[in-house]
């Protein structure tokens, strides 16, 4: 158990996560727990109750015997890595609301990653997936959000927090999706026709008011939808017709980019689609020639036919 003084700085950060720096609830419980993990092996390493003295004087012994601790239990390095970030990101928060200064931290760099290519859907598997993801909502509305739903991230390439998070101020522009993603990045989707259609559909059936600021997904007790209860609907879709074990809610964001740069896009503009900050990021698909955005959008995507 955390002493309260420490509980509370752990709850501003959240809110700072959530306030400031516009991260997903998912983020922000994965930071949580990392965080948690990091100050109970701190409880374990100094034999003592963890306090704030503790948390600003942890030295780099502490800190790689952690590592190498998450490192024994098995865990990937993907994981050690987002551990680390996550611990770093609280003691930069700690920087701006404390009189901590340059801890050791900072200077400990995140384990090498093995890169994987993503894995995405093949265009059939795209197609059987849209076609039958209506069977699985027991309710007419439930059926056809599930279908705008699933649709509008594989039509725009958004993150399922993303598509989540769509209000009904963003179906007032007729031309665009006005995005803010990962680190408050900004960015404009075209909206494709088949996308809004659906949601409109869905909307119209809809039994829940909802104000225009509000997320327009809602659950089935009309609370705003959340990601693990959409990504259920998909593993029934997946058992059922033997689609690929990988099928999931992000797979249809990677089958966007790579199905937008099989039929001819340039990877520029899949990174701005995507919002990847970097180009590198990309090029985990391929490379390809440097087209204009909104051209190679309209002319080259495979669910417009």
């Amino acid at each position: 158990m955390l002493d309260t003084s420490i509980q509370a700085l752990i709850n501003k950060w959240q809110k700072y996560l959530v306030l400031q720096r516009n991260y997903s609830n998912h983020t922000v419980i994965s930071y949580n727990n990392d965080l948690k993990h990091f100050l109970e092996f701190m409880n374990y390493y100094n034999s003592e109750f963890v306090t704030i003295n503790h948390i600003k004087t942890a030295d780099i012994r502490l800190i790689r015997s952690w590592l190498a601790k998450r490192n024994c239990d098995n865990f990937t390095t993907s994981s050690i890595s987002r551990g680390l970030s996550a611990v770093k990101n609280f003691y930069r928060f700690l920087e701006k609301t404390t009189q901590l200064n340059s801890h050791i931290i900072f200077s400990i760099k995140s384990p090498k990653k093995t890169k994987l290519l993503p894995k995405a859907l093949s265009e059939d598997d795209v197609v059987i997936s849209l076609e039958h993801i209506e069977e699985y909502g027991n309710v007419k509305w439930v059926e056809l959000r599930n279908k705008a739903l699933l649709v509008l991230i594989y039509a725009s390439g958004l993150r399922i927090s993303e598509a989540l998070s769509i209000t009904k101020l963003h179906l007032q522009n007729l031309e665009f999706i006005r995005i803010i993603g990962k680190g408050s990045k900004e960015r404009i989707i075209p909206w494709l026709p088949i996308a809004k259609n659906l949601i409109t559909q869905y909307l119209e059936i809809l039994p829940y008011k909802l104000g225009d600021n509000e997320p327009i997904f809602r659950g089935k007790q009309g609370k705003k939808l959340q990601p693990p209860v959409f990504n259920r609907e998909l593993i029934k879709l997946k058992h059922f017709y033997g689609l690929p074990q990988h099928l999931t809610a992000h797979s249809f964001r990677h089958s966007f980019a790579s199905h937008l740069l099989a039929h001819g896009a340039d990877l520029r503009s899949i990174q701005e689609l995507l919002g990847h900050k970097s180009l590198s990021t990309t090029q985990n698909y391929t490379k390809t020639s440097i087209k204009h955005l909104e051209a190679v959008y309209t002319t080259a995507y495979p669910i417009k036919k």
